[in-house]
């Protein structure tokens, strides 16, 4: 699981993209300026000379999109300065996403700066970048997975379609990446609520807390949620008026386990609506589930059959005399 604390302080960090730019405004010594297929462009950007670097920004200015092939090259270079001023230059093209492949692969160069760099202007692209970046959350590599994680969440809402699309795939781990992600993102993220209550469905129980604690943070109107939990298992996701099913209900008793977060709360609520057809998955909590479960679960069964009271274990007829007046 990553750690996305050093993710959102490395957001607020003055993006090192600000001084080249900064840079761009000081006139240029004259010089001969390399030709736009040659890498000297991306030497100059990246060497630790301030002269050299307003050379490459007036060479960059004078070349325009035609430095885009020697740019990309330099991509690879074996030079750590010559890679970070080929992103540098890729970044101030009026159109970098021509060089999306080698962005996307310098998100895990072995220089950091290369990559942060190159995360920053992916995420300038905005959903053009987005589904190619989440993808990459899947990668065995650490480093591009913490370099994808730092991108999307600088995209905000245009990555939350391409992070919904992850919650679909058979992949907790990195299912649970997207959905931290999108909760980092609060209110931003809300267009992928749907997404996220289908993604409670997880046989994982780690996977189904983070979703659960992701949908808390986003803060959806309990209507919409309670509308999708209905919808859980139903095969008619896309029908307003399906009518509220059993199928649902294993997934809500699992919340249980939430006691007091909203969407514990939630699956309570949903679930004392469901009536009796939630009552066989509450049978099964009453015997299997957590002293959580199991006191939420009896305490619907009451309501669904009054006369069940008197056959409860005593140690859940003392948890709910409070509330069902047992003596």
């Amino acid at each position: 699981m990553l750690d996305f604390r050093h993710i959102c302080s490395a957001r607020r960090r003055a993006l090192p993209l600000l001084f080249v730019l900064a840079l761009s405004l000081v006139p240029a010594p004259r010089a001969a300026a390399a030709g736009p297929g040659s890498p000297g462009i991306a030497r100059m950007l990246g060497s630790t000379d301030a002269g050299e670097r307003s050379m490459g920004l007036s060479a960059l200015r004078n070349s325009g999109q035609a430095a885009l092939p020697g740019l990309i090259a330099s991509l690879s270079a074996p030079e750590t300065a010559v890679r970070r001023g080929a992103v540098y230059g890729l970044a101030l093209l009026p159109a970098p996403a021509l060089a999306l492949d080698g962005l996307l692969k310098s998100l895990g160069d072995p220089d950091p700066t290369v990559r942060f760099l190159a995360a920053h202007t992916l995420a300038r692209m905005g959903g053009l970048a987005a589904p190619d970046v989440a993808r990459l959350l899947a990668s065995p590599d650490d480093k591009v997975r913490v370099a994808a994680s730092l991108c999307l969440s600088r995209m905000g809402s245009a990555a939350v379609p391409a992070l919904a699309g992850l919650l679909r795939r058979e992949d907790p781990p990195v299912q649970a990446k997207a959905a931290w992600l999108l909760g980092a993102m609060g209110p931003e993220a809300m267009p992928a609520v749907p997404a996220l209550v289908r993604a409670l469905k997880t046989r994982d129980v780690r996977l189904m807390h983070v979703v659960a604690e992701t949908l808390d943070l986003i803060g959806p109107d309990p209507a919409l949620i309670f509308r999708q939990m209905t919808l859980l298992g139903s095969g008619e996701t896309n029908r307003p008026f399906a009518r509220l099913g059993a199928a649902a209900a294993p997934t809500l008793v699992r919340l249980l386990a939430r006691p007091g977060t909203p969407m514990g709360q939630m699956a309570l609520y949903t679930l004392a609506r469901m009536g009796a057809q939630a009552e066989p998955a509450l049978r099964a909590a009453l015997a299997t589930g957590s002293d959580g479960q199991k006191a939420a679960a009896a305490m619907l069964l009451t309501g669904i059959d009054p006369d069940l009271a008197q056959t409860l274990p005593e140690d859940l007829r003392r948890t709910l005399s409070g509330a069902l007046h047992l003596n």
